[in-house]
């Protein structure tokens, strides 16, 4: 295998590795601020973590003579609208329902990478990639579900599958003209300006005050940090540096990986009750990660 398809996987691996132990410092943020404040902080953290590696010329964006219809695009998809559809959705259903109806984004992207991109998989690939789905879906069955299923909200979570399938497109579209950085730099910029406006319209001129209130609960403030610094800046750019190296069917069947790591994560450091079946029913998510991988062309 070329290294830059080792390095490819290496970096979509990472990427929803650290996305999945997000959930849990998520969580914990949750029960200090809404939701809006937290996707405003936690952006604008990391769009001012870039620009100053940008300041001090760790990183190098240049986006001169470029035309930058697509990047708006792709950042606008992911994570702005992505983000937007899915906490009202999970808001609205169930979290069996959410999980299964999330982790259909592998198999969208399947479909949209091979009618768009001509990326077609290999029939094994399909295969591999149902396994991981049955995975994930038994897990969110099997899962303590309190609450109803309202069709705005699944509606919602559909909108979030197909929000974070094109931006998969988008990005590997995008890596010929813009480096992973640029990528990731401009996704923060407009989530940064995005979020922040809607908090202000939804809590007004108070918006900033709540902000600096909930930064001075401790649990608050790790929270937003790892969210805005490791699982947005080194996540992101990961996960845009590997949809540059290999396909994005192979890239987007790593986002079931989370599921696990959230799992584990959960039972491991928060001390949540996790059965046995659970535990068993990772075992197929990630042979059918391994799967869409090791059967690719």
């Amino acid at each position: 295998m070329a290294k830059k398809q080792v390095l490819g996987t290496f970096a979509a691996f990472l990427s929803n590795f650290i996305f999945g132990l997000s959930f849990m410092f998520t969580k914990t943020a949750l029960n200090v601020a809404h939701p809006f404040i937290i996707l405003a902080v936690r952006f604008s953290v990391a769009f001012l973590f870039m620009s100053v590696l940008l300041l001090f010329r760790i990183i190098k964006v240049n986006y001169r003579g470029k035309n930058l219809l697509g990047l708006l695009f792709m950042a606008l998809s992911q994570p702005l609208c992505y983000f937007l559809f899915e906490v009202f959705g999970i808001k609205y259903t169930t979290s069996a329902l959410s999980g299964i109806i999330i982790s259909l984004i592998p198999v969208v992207v399947i479909m949209l990478s091979s009618a768009i991109l001509k990326e077609k998989p290999t029939f094994m690939q399909i295969i591999c990639s149902a396994v991981s789905l049955f995975g994930v879906a038994a897990i969110s069955l099997v899962s303590k579900n309190t609450g109803k299923n309202f069709l705005g909200g699944i509606l919602l979570l559909i909108g979030a599958v197909i929000c974070a399938s094109v931006f998969n497109l988008l990005s590997r579209r995008q890596s010929a003209a813009f480096t992973a950085t640029e990528r990731t730099y401009f996704m923060f910029l407009v989530a940064a300006a995005g979020f922040n406006i809607i908090s202000l319209f939804r809590f007004g001129t108070g918006y900033v005050s709540i902000a600096f209130s909930a930064l001075h609960n401790t649990d608050f403030l790790i929270g937003v940090l790892f969210l805005g610094v490791v699982s947005s800046c080194f996540s992101f750019w990961l996960y845009n540096y590997s949809t540059g190296q290999i396909s994005v069917i192979r890239s987007a069947a790593f986002a079931n990986i989370s599921t696990v790591v959230s799992v584990l994560a959960g039972m491991i450091i928060l001390k949540e009750p996790v059965s046995l079946l659970q535990l068993i029913l990772c075992v197929p998510i990630i042979a059918g990660v391994f799967g869409v991988n090791y059967y690719a062309k």
